[in-house]
């Protein structure tokens, strides 16, 4: 009866070893599974952060009493994307400065369109002399419609994951995951 418990003992010291492998073959998967919730997650509340910060100031260009359509009327804008953006805890820092005409719109719209950034990385547009196409009840453009006057605010976040490269690099120290995405929304107003 001694030598039954000796090798039932054995069995699960195996047993024991067997688990122990699997498990450090499916622990990199789960921490890359569970990274990547994560960083979902903190992305779609950018996003979402994001999405706000541009409702907030397209309201604010869309005022009566802010309608003029110069580069100090875009600053005041400006100031309450960020003022939205500190509050919440995001970075502010590609927006301020001054502001100048955007170049990549058609001439006729350039004196209308501020950037706060740069069109390759982060950026913040206020364009406060946008149009609107009068629509029908499925969201389709009236022919023959009215245009209506309109702001735009249109802003694009840089986001880099940094959770999930770390256990990226942990996993292979030569991996390179640590690239930025940005998160872009905007939001259009009429005047």
């Amino acid at each position: 009866m001694a030598s039954r418990f000796q090798l039932k003992w054995r069995d699960d010291k195996s047993e024991r070893g067997v688990s122990l492998i699997e498990f450090a073959l499916v622990l990199p998967f789960f921490m890359v599974f569970a990274m990547g919730i994560v960083e979902f997650g903190r992305g779609f509340n950018i996003y979402h952060n994001v999405t706000n910060a541009c409702r907030e100031g397209a309201r604010l260009a869309a005022m009566r009493d802010n309608k003029q359509i110069t580069l100090t009327a875009a600053n005041i804008v400006r100031n309450r994307v960020v003022n939205y953006m500190t509050s919440v805890g995001l970075q502010t820092s590609p927006y301020t400065g001054t502001g100048a005409p955007d170049s990549s719109t058609p001439l006729a719209q350039s004196a209308t369109d501020y950037i706060f950034g740069s069109r390759s990385g982060a950026y913040l547009v206020i364009d406060q002399g946008e149009t609107i196409r009068e629509t029908d009840t499925t969201g389709n453009a009236v022919a023959g419609g009215l245009n209506y006057p309109a702001s735009r605010v249109e802003l694009r976040y840089p986001y880099t994951l940094p959770m999930f490269s770390n256990v990226i690099r942990l996993l292979n120290p030569s991996a390179s995951a640590s690239g930025t995405i940005y998160i872009t929304s905007s939001a259009v107003i009429e005047n």
